[in-house]
């Protein structure tokens, strides 16, 4: 499931909790980032996630139909596994003017991130932090040969923030706020209104692992 262009969309599904937020350079103007959280059940465990934050080169109109194209294909094909899925969204994305793309597989307690272009991830575990790297690339004008998938372990309490370059490299956290955890669309806020550049489209996506 993913949420209308320009609003929250919140979910808690098995041990996580996920918010995302978007917002265009100029008001009024089409967004050419977006974030979605998708849902699929597994038989045999926990409900597996696709978390994806997504950054159509440049902004306005062409950025906005680049985005919207990509996150139309991962609502069809969320299962499959990252290196197949970025290869799907660069032939779905050739015809665009291209994206960046970060998307990240939560199964159970373990998760699995990959990124081409310049999007962030931010893993927080307390008053640790570990940014998550992404290939340099354009979806949609070749993704590298080898994809770099960056693994790592989930606990409660950790929290997952993804974000395009609307949004300061330099995002942190310095305290944790409680309303974060019941609706991690106000971190979602918080980010945007303290890191949002204004120069560029802007979005951003929180995961919480609750029980921490």
């Amino acid at each position: 499931m993913a949420a209308p262009a320009g609003l929250s969309a919140v979910a808690s599904v098995a041990a996580v909790r996920v918010a995302c937020r978007w917002v265009p350079m100029h008001d009024g103007e089409p967004c050419g980032d977006a974030a979605g959280h998708f849902v699929w059940p597994d038989p045999c465990a926990a409900p597996q996630h696709l978390l994806a934050i997504i950054d159509g080169l440049g902004h306005g109109p062409e950025a906005a139909i680049a985005a919207q194209a990509a996150m139309d294909l991962l609502a069809a094909h969320a299962a499959l596994p990252l290196a197949e899925l970025f290869v799907r969204l660069d032939a779905r994305l050739v015809s665009t003017r291209g994206a960046a793309i970060g998307l990240v597989q939560v199964h159970g307690q373990r998760l699995r991130h990959a990124g081409v272009g310049n999007t962030r991830a931010l893993h927080r575990r307390g008053e640790a932090v570990a940014r998550l790297p992404s290939q340099n690339g354009i979806v949609g004008g070749g993704v590298p040969a080898r994809l770099v998938v960056n693994e790592l372990d989930l606990a409660p309490g950790d929290w997952l923030l993804l974000y395009t370059d609307g949004i300061q490299e330099a995002v942190h956290l310095p305290v944790e706020l409680p309303e974060w955890r019941r609706d991690p669309a106000t971190l979602c806020q918080h980010v945007l209104t303290h890191w949002h550049s204004g120069r560029d489209d802007a979005g951003v996506l929180a995961l919480w692992v609750e029980g921490g």
